[in-house]
């Protein structure tokens, strides 16, 4: 998977507090978490085939969640080796105001990402 936001992205919106390649994995665990926040809707349909807006609001929260993985130690550095996304995340919940919290994802990225129209959970 490539990582929606890259190095020049996340020295404007991340806090460039993470480097080099601790900069690429982290920005990785970000993207998976981001596109498991909007059902892999960035996937499916894929990142370039959307909007100028969406697609920076998605880099905006792939930064945020960077640096909230890496504050919050969410993911284990000698744990995590690969990662893989199959299939569809299922989430049976109708309040969108705390599924930030059950994905795990920084509350100011899922902003980003609600204004981007890919996280409704009721179709």
């Amino acid at each position: 998977m490539e990582p929606y936001a890259k190095e020049a992205d996340y020295t404007k919106y991340g806090s460039g507090n993470i480097k080099g390649k601790e900069l690429e994995k982290y920005l990785e665990l970000a993207s998976i978490d981001i596109n498991r926040a909007t059902l892999t809707r960035i996937e499916k349909r894929g990142y370039n085939n959307l909007t100028e807006k969406q697609q920076d609001l998605i880099t905006k929260a792939t930064c945020v969640q960077a640096d909230f993985i890496k504050e919050e130690g969410i993911y284990d550095d000698d744990e995590v080796s690969s990662f893989s996304i199959g299939g569809d995340l299922t989430i049976n919940k109708k309040e969108n105001q705390k599924i930030y919290e059950e994905l795990e994802i920084s509350k100011v990225a899922f902003f980003y990402l609600k204004q981007t129209g890919l996280t409704n959970r009721i179709i």
